[in-house]
């Protein structure tokens, strides 16, 4: 469940990722521990990013990405239904199209579940809240991509530790 409030999102009990989560409390995590996809993610403690193995979260199997700043922050989750993952060797006998936005609805109703809530359907949906956003998008352009995304902000935190950005190239953010 993602709490609308926090941020935070429980993938099942015990196991959560959170506006302000570390690269550290990751790794202190079942997810770190038992869950990535690549155990040779684990040779390089700067991954940029972290492939999850398939996820059950509410009855809905999700695959996860997730992305860390390079300030160690958790920055950005991308969740999608497991099948998107086989392109390009989807189904032959429904069009790209047609296939790439049956995920989209999967995506759509896992979303809806998790923020209990009803939402119309459309190419992009989001939604802002004080500790960062929420989409659901499909793009078919090039290689297709169907996702949510949860994008934590990490501002706060850094302001916490006492960074400032009254004069800060924005390029140092990445």
């Amino acid at each position: 469940m993602i709490d609308l409030e926090t941020g935070r999102f429980v993938l099942r009990e015990g196991v959560e990722l959170y506006p302000g989560m570390t690269r550290e409390d990751f790794f202190q995590s079942p997810l770190y521990a038992t869950e990535l996809y690549h155990e040779s993610d684990k040779e390089d403690p700067k991954e940029p990013s972290y492939f999850l193995k398939i996820q059950n979260i509410d009855g809905y199997e999700m695959s996860l990405d997730l992305y860390f700043s390079k300030h160690d922050y958790l920055i950005e989750i991308d969740i999608t239904k497991p099948e998107f993952y086989n392109w390009p060797n989807w189904p032959e006998d429904v069009s790209e199209e047609e296939y790439a936005y049956a995920i989209k609805r999967y995506n759509d109703q896992f979303l809806a579940s998790q923020i209990q809530g009803s939402l119309r359907e459309g190419t992009e949906l989001w939604f802002d809240y004080m500790w960062g956003s929420i989409t659901s998008s499909i793009s078919l352009r090039h290689t297709p991509s169907v996702k949510i995304t949860i994008r934590y902000d990490e501002i706060p935190f850094l302001e916490a530790k006492g960074m400032k950005f009254d004069d800060i190239d924005i390029l140092d953010l990445y």
